[in-house]
């Protein structure tokens, strides 16, 4: 019986995987790959637990899901009724519980296709019966424990809970592995700590193919590793919430939220991964009205003189998304077959790409080994989103933007259209035919083809050419 165990790094780095691998020091995983594929891929926009599981899960974009962030804003629901539960979220807390309902119901998950799969430390589990939800009732405890102290205990529970699983003969598996994750935001993505939880994975690893081989079943199993986003270390926090009030704005943002009750609000902040955010703002008397770029030119302006500020997006008027940083200016827009790009002052990626229309899969291969890999598809695909904020910031190296309310403090961040958070591993115990370089959405067709299951609705991504 043919079956796919999706193992998913959560937080893990191509460069440190690269040289371990070089070192000998993961002869697990290298043995694996001699023997079938590694690849680089892009992961999405924010890159960031929760939305970044929507590629390998959904098979869709997290823009295209109604995703666009850990924390996100409505306003048309907002405008309606501030207390209702659709206004705003955090999925890091209580509001976690509304994760799956949040999803756009049109798109079916990987767990209504495949009805005997199972799930490991995982929020999104929409369409999966409770009791095939492994770690229901223990992710709080353990999630809370990883995040506050790094232990990497979760990871030997995800383990013991997947050997049990394979026991019982279910065909898709979905672990998530945290500890890489919850100690880099503590110590740093490349300190000494973080990388011995490298080798206890490959350790883990060993273990689980021998027990396949043992049981036969390693020759008809398809074995998946990818991350839903790098990590770079962080040393400077810049609080994005006092820089809007400073523009004589009254901000709503998280944990403050219960301020709502007696106090109105013209500004929202929604940070992600800590180095991406969502600025929304009320126009006028309403929330309801969308916001362009020339309405908020000031606090545009007023950004970009931080160096804690990378890039900046908003909409424009023509549909379109405006790119500004210190390198230059441009515009995207979505054509619906394809990528519309037009530098205005220089480029403000660095990209060799002068104005005209693009494919999805040109903006991949023409962007991968640049400082900002596929950011074109990326912007498009958030800005999809009505919940997307009317202006979106991406950090700089070494910066995230959450100061107040973060504890422990983060050492290490993600979430940013930088190459060292979007880029991520993707590899398979199967040789990958197709091509050198992928993105995370392509994850969710692959697995379909080996199990000989149709997609049902739309995806984002391509079937990678595995045997």
């Amino acid at each position: 019986m043919k079956k796919v165990i999706f193992l998913l790094l959560d937080g893990a780095r191509c460069d440190i995987l690269n040289t371990l691998l070089t070192q000998d020091e993961l002869p697990n995983l290298k043995d694996l790959i001699s023997n079938g594929s590694y690849v680089e891929a892009t992961s999405v926009f924010p890159s960031t637990t929760g939305p970044a599981y929507s590629p390998f899960l959904i098979g869709r974009f997290p823009g295209h899901v109604n995703l666009p962030g850990i924390r996100w804003f409505n306003k048309s629901s907002y405008s309606r009724n501030k207390f209702g539960y659709e206004s705003h979220r955090s999925y890091v807390g209580l509001e976690s519980k509304f994760f799956n309902q949040d999803l756009k119901k049109a798109y079916k998950t990987i767990f209504e296709l495949i009805p005997n799969s199972v799930s490991i430390f995982n929020e999104m589990t929409r369409g999966l019966k409770a009791y095939r939800d492994l770690t229901k009732y223990s992710k709080i405890f353990y999630k809370l424990s990883s995040h506050f102290t790094g232990s990497s205990s979760i990871d030997k529970a995800a383990f013991n809970k997947l050997e049990k699983s394979l026991k019982r003969n279910n065909t898709f598996h979905f672990c998530c592995l945290y500890g890489i994750d919850s100690k880099s935001h503590l110590v740093g993505s490349d300190s000494a700590e973080v990388v011995k939880l490298y080798k206890e994975f490959d350790t883990s690893l060993g273990k689980l193919i021998a027990n396949l081989k043992l049981n036969k079943s390693y020759d008809d199993t398809l074995i998946l590793i990818s991350s839903d986003h790098g990590h770079s270390n962080t040393s400077k926090h810049f609080d994005l919430v006092n820089f809007i009030q400073s523009k004589g704005k009254s901000v709503f943002h998280y944990p403050m939220i219960h301020q709502k009750i007696y106090k109105d609000f013209d500004a929202a902040v929604m940070v992600s991964g800590n180095s991406m955010a969502h600025i929304y703002l009320k126009n006028g008397d309403s929330w309801s009205h969308p916001y362009v770029q020339n309405d908020h030119n000031n606090i545009i302006n007023g950004l970009l003189l931080h160096d804690a500020i990378d890039i900046v997006l908003s909409k424009n008027l023509k549909g379109g998304v405006n790119i500004i940083s210190r390198n230059g200016k441009a515009i995207v827009k979505d054509q619906e077959s394809s990528i519309y790009y037009q530098p205005l002052e220089n480029d403000p990626f660095n990209y060799s790409l002068p104005e005209g229309h693009y494919t999805y899969n040109d903006i991949l291969e023409r962007t991968f080994n640049t400082t900002y890999p596929d950011s074109l598809t990326q912007i498009l695909q958030l800005f999809n989103s009505n919940r997307c904020g009317d202006i979106v910031v991406s950090a700089s190296n070494g910066w995230d933007l959450r100061d107040k309310f973060e504890y422990p403090e983060h050492k290490s961040s993600h979430g940013s259209l930088m190459a060292q958070h979007m880029k991520v591993p993707l590899i398979s115990n199967r040789k990958i035919t197709s091509k050198a370089i992928a993105r995370t959405v392509d994850v969710f067709p692959t697995i379909l083809d080996f199990l000989n299951i149709s997609a049902v609705n739309k995806i984002d991504g391509r079937s990678l050419n595995i045997y």
